[in-house]
């Protein structure tokens, strides 16, 4: 496969399988699985632009699906200014941190918006993605060369998931050991994996480190933190549900609970609330009735396809 301008070309031929190639790194692949992992060039691109909205809104958690980034990303000023010192800053050539907090804290859209902000300073984005058991992208080649770019950055989201000799492949991946300054940014939950993947990086001389994501309720004004995200994911959401005027919505008078300290149960509250404002309904203010809430609507959904074979329709 040959890319416009990129002066190189590579020829992936595939028969009764999956074709997939890269520019300027290694392929680590397992001989009866496939792909150890797969690297992706950064796309800012992707985004909620191209999906459907009845798509999304048939199945209301499609749209908490960090991937989709539904909802513009808002706060978290601390934590992308430490990243991008971090990134920027002197020492070894190569330097790893391990970002981790509970789940729904915002771990993948704060690393999302890095790589962003990483790319719009000229820094070469790549992903990777565990190659067991994984969606894979379109069969072709990834063009990973480093030509012109101010540095690297490697992104590695779940990365408490992996299994720590795969990790030690990517880490000695050549695409991690040019001249140019290189980040790798690790993503996970816990941070119980990240001493013994310290270890295999300290090997190659490189400079570690760890954040942790606080919640909400660490900071000052979190009410007003709070309020401001509620505000920014119920426009998104209504945006997504054809409402006009998003502003008729109040936020929850409960947002000062400590349940509301995660991200995540802000975009559900903005869900919920724009979800059964579509439906003349009312909607719960804790978090059990949000969580029951979406369930229902999931089981609504499901149940209607399933009932539907009944009418000839798949």
């Amino acid at each position: 496969m040959s890319r416009p301008g990129s002066g190189a070309e590579q020829v992936v031929r595939v028969e009764n399988g999956f074709g997939y190639g890269v520019i300027g790194a290694d392929l680590h692949v397992f001989p009866d699985r496939g792909p150890v992992y797969l690297l992706s060039e950064y796309d800012p691109a992707a985004g909620p632009a191209g999906r459907d909205a009845g798509w999304l809104t048939a199945q209301p958690s499609r749209l908490l699906n960090a991937r989709f980034q539904v909802v513009d990303f808002t706060g978290r000023d601390r934590e992308r200014a430490g990243l991008a010192a971090w990134r920027d800053g002197a020492g070894p050539r190569l330097a790893a941190t391990w970002l981790h907090g509970p789940g729904g804290q915002g771990k993948t859209r704060l690393a999302a918006r890095f790589a962003a902000d990483s790319a719009a300073a000229g820094w070469k984005v790549v992903t990777a993605t565990h190659g067991s058991g994984t969606v894979r992208p379109s069969p072709g080649s990834q063009d990973l060369r480093l030509d012109g770019a101010a540095g690297l950055l490697l992104v590695v989201d779940y990365a408490d998931r992996w299994p720590l000799s795969h990790l030690t492949w990517l880490l000695s991946n050549q695409l991690l050991h040019r001249p140019l300054p290189t980040r790798v940014l690790l993503l996970g939950r816990s941070v119980a994996p990240w001493p013994a993947v310290r270890a295999a990086l300290e090997e190659a001389e490189a400079a570690t480190g760890d954040l942790a994501l606080p919640p909400l309720d660490d900071r000052g004004g979190e009410l007003d933190v709070r309020r401001a995200m509620f505000i920014v994911a119920r426009d998104c959401f209504a945006a997504r549900y054809g409402l006009a005027d998003p502003s008729v919505i109040e936020p929850p008078g409960s947002l000062h609970l400590p349940d509301f300290g995660l991200v995540l149960a802000l975009h559900m509250a903005a869900l919920v609330a724009v979800d059964a404002h579509t439906r003349g309904s009312r909607p719960p203010q804790d978090m059990a009735g949000l969580s029951a809430y979406l369930l229902d609507r999931e089981r609504r959904h499901w149940t209607q396809l399933y009932e539907n074979r009944l009418e000839g329709l798949d």
